[in-house]
This record gives C-alpha cells, sequence and structure tokens, in this order.
C-alpha cells in the first residue's frame, strides 16, 4: 500500500469514528425525533451481543441479509448505538460500497490501517473491537478477509449487511462462523405499530398460526379462529380500513415513512430497483448490457401476470430462453422475486412454468404508478394481496423443516399448496365463490387436509366442502 493510500484510509477511518455515531442517530428515530421501533431480527442479534460482551461467547459473527430498502441499514444503526459503553474507536462502521465505489479502497486494506489505529493488530487486542460492515459484498474479498479477522482474534465481534444471494454464494466456508438473519418487508402489525404505535398482538398471532396450519380439518380451523373473534376485533379497533389499501401498496417498506408524498416512495422504490439491476445482479450472473436494459420491462410483464410462458416472454424481449430463465433466477437470488414452482414431482416442475410473486408488493404497486399502467387499483388489487400472502407464508414457514410451498398449475385451481410433514393445506387469495370453485379443483386432485380462502370475507366455515374462509383481518396479524 502505498504512503498516500494509506493517509487517505486512515483519515477517512479517524472520521468515521468522530462522525459514524451522528450520522447513524437519523436511522435510529422517527421524524419526531421518538426512537425508531426495533424489528425482531434487532432485538435477536442484541441477544448475540449480550452474550459475546459476557462471556465471549458464539456467535459474534452475524449477517442480516433482505431486499434492499427492508431496513437492514436501520438495524446496523440501532446495533451501533446500542454500544454506548465501548470507547469511540472500538468501534468501527464502514458502507463498503462507500469505500469501495467512492474511496476507490479494499476492506483488507482499510482494516490493516484501522489496527495501526488502534495501535495493535486483532490477535493482541486486550478489549473487543465490533465491525459495523453495510452491504458487504461491495467488496469481492469481503468473506476471505473477515473469515482472517474472525480466526485471529476472539476480540473481535463482526456484524454485516447484504443480499442473502451475494453473502451466502461466497466460496469461503462460513458456515461454522457466521450466523444469518433474514429481514422481511414488513408485516401488516409492524407497519400499524409504526404508523400508530398500536401494540403487537404476539399472542393472538401465534394463536391464528397454529389455527391455519396445525390442525387436521377446516371445522377445526373454523372452531379455532371463531375463539378469536371478539379479540381480533378489538385489535382492529380504530384502525382506519382504507389502511390495508396503504399497506397493500407501500407499507411493507420502512423508509414510506420518510415521505409525506406518494410520488416520492415509488420515486425512492424506483431508484432501489435500478441499484438491484445495476449493481446487485452482475454480482451474482454477468449479463450484457441488452439483457440488463431488459430487465424492468420483464418485470413490467411479471407485475401484470405472474405466471407467464417463458417461450412467450423470451419471444417478447428477443431473449434466448436460458437467458431469460437465468435472468428470472437472479431477481429471485436478489430477492425482487419469489419463486413459487408448480406443485408434483421434480419433473413436472421443470415441465410446468413456476409463478413469480413480488417479494414485497410495493415493487409491484411502483410498476403501475411510475411506467404509466391504465390498469386501476382495483385491477391489481388482488395481486398485491397475493404477494402479501406469499411473503407471510415464506415468513412463517421458513422457519419450519421439510416444507414446500407450491401452486397448483392446472387452470383455475389453488394459489398455494403448503405440504408440511404430516399433510398439505390448499389456500386460495380470492373475493368469495371464485376462491371456493378454485380450491375444490385443487382438491379434487390433491390430497389435502383441508382448503383456506383468504380474503375480504368474512369468517366462514363451509363444512362439507372442508374449505375455512379465512378474513383478511385474521390473516394480516400472522
Amino acid at each position: 500500500m502505498d504512503p498516500n493510500t494509506r493517509e487517505k484510509i486512515a483519515l477517512y477511518i479517524r472520521n468515521q469514528i468522530a462522525q459514524a455515531g451522528s450520522r447513524l442517530y437519523a436511522y435510529t428515530v422517527d421524524n419526531q425525533g421518538k426512537a425508531n421501533y426495533k424489528r425482531e431480527v434487532v432485538e435477536t442479534v442484541e441477544q448475540y451481543l449480550n452474550s459475546y460482551k459476557e462471556r465471549k461467547g458464539e456467535p459474534r459473527w452475524v449477517g442480516v441479509v433482505g431486499l434492499r430498502g427492508v431496513g437492514k441499514t436501520t438495524a446496523l444503526a440501532q446495533l451501533f448505538s446500542e454500544l454506548t459503553q465501548v470507547e469511540q474507536s472500538h468501534k468501527l462502521f464502514l458502507n463498503l460500497d462507500e469505500t469501495v465505489n467512492v474511496l476507490k479502497v479494499n476492506l483488507y486494506d482499510v482494516l490493516t490501517v484501522y489496527e495501526e489505529i488502534l495501535g495493535t493488530v486483532f490477535e493482541k487486542l486486550s478489549t473487543p473491537v465490533y465491525l459495523f460492515l453495510d452491504e458487504v459484498h461491495n467488496d469481492n474479498s469481503w468473506a476471505a478477509v473477515l473469515k482472517g479477522v474472525y480466526d485471529r482474534s476472539r476480540n473481535v465481534f463482526i456484524f454485516i449487511t447484504g443480499s442473502a444471494a451475494l453473502l451466502l454464494q461466497s466460496k469461503v466456508d462460513l458456515s461454522r462462523r457466521m450466523v444469518v438473519e433474514k429481514l422481511y418487508p414488513l408485516s401488516f402489525t409492524e407497519y400499524i405499530y409504526l404508523n400508530e404505535k398500536k401494540p403487537f398482538p404476539h399472542e393472538l398471532t401465534k394463536d391464528i398460526q397454529e389455527a391455519i396450519f396445525n390442525y387436521h380439518n377446516a371445522k377445526e380451523v373454523y372452531q379455532h379462529l371463531i375463539e378469536h373473534e371478539q379479540t381480533v376485533g378489538n385489535y382492529w379497533l380504530g384502525i382506519d380500513r382504507t389502511a390495508i389499501d396503504a399497506y397493500l401498496k407501500l407499507g411493507t417498506l420502512p423508509f414510506v415513512f420518510q415521505f409525506t408524498k406518494e410520488t416520492l416512495v415509488y420515486e425512492q422504490i424506483r431508484k432501489s430497483l435500478d441499484t438491484v439491476v445495476k449493481s446487485d445482479l452482475p454480482k451474482l450472473k454477468k449479463f450484457d448490457n441488452d439483457t440488463i436494459n431488459k430487465i424492468d420491462s420483464i418485470l413490467y410483464a411479471l407485475a401484470s401476470a405472474d405466471i407467464v410462458s417463458l417461450k412467450k416472454l423470451a419471444e417478447m424481449f428477443d431473449l434466448a430462453i436460458n437467458t431469460l430463465i437465468d435472468v428470472l433466477d437472479t431477481l429471485s437470488k436478489a430477492e425482487m422475486l419469489l419463486r413459487i414452482f408448480p406443485y408434483g414431482t421434480h419433473y413436472s416442475q421443470v415441465k410446468k412454468p413456476s409463478k413469480y410473486l413480488f417479494i414485497s408488493p410495493a415493487y409491484r404497486s411502483m410498476f403501475f404508478h411510475l411506467l404509466g399502467s391504465q390498469t386501476s387499483y382495483e385491477n391489481y388489487k388482488g395481486s398485491l394481496l397475493e404477494d402479501i400472502v406469499g411473503m407471510y407464508l415464506q415468513r412463517i414457514l421458513s422457519a419450519r423443516m421439510d416444507v414446500a410451498l407450491t401452486y397448483d398449475s392446472v387452470a383455475e385451481s389453488a394459489d398455494f399448496i403448503v405440504s408440511l410433514v404430516s399433510k398439505k393445506i390448499a389456500l386460495e387469495i380470492g373475493f368469495g365463490k371464485k376462491g371456493s370453485v378454485q380450491l375444490e379443483n385443487t382438491m379434487k386432485r390433491v390430497n389435502v387436509a383441508y382448503g383456506v380462502v383468504v380474503s375480504f370475507a368474512k369468517l366462514y366455515l363451509d363444512e362439507e366442502k372442508n374449505i375455512v374462509s379465512v378474513p383478511l383481518e385474521y390473516f394480516l396479524l400472522l
């Protein structure tokens, strides 16, 4: 490293040590200066931090992953701000997008100069150092560099954020060192808490999950849900029903609360998408410029219809079908899309098209709002709701073992089939009779324990058909 580079890095690090607290403070409070809500992931990592501070316990390397805009930097800022008893020079915040793309230096050199500022190498530290590295995947060698730091000293706690695929595709084996925590888009109850400070119905959430997924038939599901009818009603007291529409359109992304105009939120979503396409995707897969320039249009086509013929889509955009498959697969890895495979054997899953939902319906909504679509909100509201249900199912079921989330690829059939160890459940996102008919079609062919319709209708049991209609007011509390 030449002297000029070393001096440039040293100046940058000293500025970071002096200013990071005030820079990150803005992420920890709302527009009124009140402390921002801590997501469950933050509380989990706080437990790791406390364990480490008390007895140098593991884990001491934590990665928080998720879609751009879901609050990873806010989580990092909240954790950084919690370390009030740590000497200022012993906690370092770096945004790797800034160091790599603006400062034009790599992580290895930054940490080497940081050791010089500390006055000792990591392995000779007498008190812990805390590294907070945002968007770490911007440095191609991050995994090897941090593995080296981790192995050299137990006096270093590492916290990183980034895309799940970009973090987990590393060729360096981190499985025994790094714990990965997933940060999902906001749930409805999180959105309402941030908007109205209404307390979380934690016990009710667990009870509704238990009722929908853990019983044997629709009658049992209905009986357990009806027991909570009053409690659910009490939660909704005072909540404007237009809050559901606001949530479906934009409320899954935390930065919505920073803006007073809807158009500004959509523009911010647009910028996040540009970053994903131009920065994140090339790190996952190399595409030529012509393909990159078509990705916006491909996403717009998916926003209009989540199940599409790959052959027709490839022809529409003049792409080789294998290139299109790579694009969709990479968008799924970048957590822009949620891929739902068709139900059936591996062979049939390969032959039939997958369904692609948006991880956050705000991105689908953005396409309809900004790109001149003449489609009214009422006409694409159902697609936003299906995104939400897909997001909820992914979040809830990811904690379970041996679970598959698929859809019935036969026309006029169920939107989702949840395959648990002991049973299968068919779900349809509908608005009354249509949903029931589609479920019935699936239930004639697939041996499911019961069918569930999620809609704006009331709680209702069709015992003969073994179908329970679950109101959105219940499902959004999951």
